[in-house]
């Protein structure tokens, strides 16, 4: 028996699961979700050692490691398109597999010609828009009859019409209680690939409007964050009296870019740094910036910050859930990148849960109201 462990916490507080006739077996915090323990049962079924492999939508590693365990001869990638996650399966990968998994981050599926793929997902982590996208991404990756496995729990009936639209035909297993396993095959081109980035205009008082683009997966995909909306506009305030040339201002969380290029537009000789952990929103942002013809400005794919200080501004829409843990990387970063006199804003629904984590980092905050929402202002 093989065995992948996935903690650091003691066995005899851990989770052991046993998979493929009891030749493997997987120790984590809290077993493997279910999407993921699925798949790794289906390779009993499969004939064969396959040349390449993809593993997508999981966020453990494990998959891809029984996979290049099974078949020794395979090229095994794991992809994921957010940072974070890419990281974890790096450090479970190099404590269990070595180096015989490549593992990628990356907006789009790599371009080479997968002839096994396993996808897993659910409709909390992902959006059907993107499952759709990432599905025609899969689709048209694979070799002429490759096959793919997917595993998801969700709205099963919406799902499945997704995967006829791509694959055609597709053989499924269904159970009560919102999960399904797929068996599909590329037997033919994708007929049409759709296009899911969205356009929409956006503006700050005063200033002639832009269009931005977002794609499915980043936040606030087609229409632009209302949240967002409200700390520009208080931080274009705020950037006018701080310097009007070379303002330097940290964009964090940026998703599609929205605060950090309103902001770049409202004053030319700013310099923007983009940070997000989604590859995606770096694209995305990639594509803003070139559009509207925005040059000298930064991207950073990151989940833990960056090292860069001397920062006139920074700005930030943080997610409200994770118990402020996301939250709270954005105060510490704010707190390392601005220099004496800096000032930081966050934006929020309601303010007093950020408000008093921005407290554990900074002394005194000032909470403005604006498009019913919360900016709080924060001082270095």
């Amino acid at each position: 028996m093989v065995t992948f462990k996935i903690t650091d916490i003691p066995e005899k507080e851990a989770k052991k699961q046993t998979f493929l006739d009891k030749s493997v077996s997987v120790i984590s915090r809290s077993g493997l979700h279910r999407t993921e323990a699925t798949l790794i049962e289906r390779l009993k079924g499969i004939e064969g050692a396959p040349a390449q492999v993809l593993v997508t939508g999981s966020r453990t590693g494990v998959l891809a490691m029984v996979v290049a365990n099974r078949w020794p001869s395979a090229q095994v990638m794991c992809h994921a398109v957010d940072v974070h996650h890419t990281k974890k399966m790096e450090r479970n990968i190099a404590s269990n597999a070595g180096k015989a998994v490549k593992v990628t981050c990356s907006a789009r599926i790599p371009e080479q010609p997968f002839d096994l793929v396993f996808f897993s997902g659910t409709d909390a982590t992902t959006t059907s828009e993107l499952m759709l996208d990432q599905l025609e991404d899969i689709h048209e990756r694979m070799a002429m009859g490759g096959t793919c496995w997917i595993a998801y729990e969700g709205d099963i009936g919406a799902f499945m019409k997704q995967i006829r639209q791509v694959f055609g035909k597709a053989s499924a297993e269904v159970d009560q209680k919102g999960f399904i396993c797929v068996l599909a095959k590329k037997t033919r081109p994708l007929e049409k690939r759709r296009n899911f980035r969205a356009k929409f205009p956006a503006s700050l008082p005063g200033l002639v409007p832009i269009t931005l683009a977002s794609l499915p997966g980043v936040f606030c995909h087609r229409r632009p964050d209302m949240g967002g909306l409200a700390l520009a506009e208080v931080a274009a305030k705020e950037e006018s009296q701080i310097a009007k040339l070379k303002t330097k201002i940290v964009d964090m969380g940026c998703g599609c870019g929205l605060v950090g290029i309103l902001l770049a537009r409202a004053n030319p000789e700013a310099k923007v740094t983009f940070v997000d952990s989604q590859s995606r929103a770096i694209e995305i942002t990639k594509q803003n910036l070139d559009a509207l013809g925005l040059k000298g400005h930064s991207l950073v794919l990151s989940d833990s910050g960056i090292d860069d200080k001397g920062m006139d501004l920074f700005v930030g829409n943080p997610p409200y859930y994770s118990d402020f843990r996301i939250a709270e990387l954005f105060v510490q970063t704010a707190r390392h990148v601005l220099k004496p006199g800096g000032v930081g804003m966050l934006v929020a629904k309601t303010a007093p849960g950020l408000d008093e984590c921005i407290k554990t980092c900074f002394t005194e905050t000032t909470i403005i109201a604006r498009r019913g929402y919360s900016v709080i202002r924060f001082v270095k």
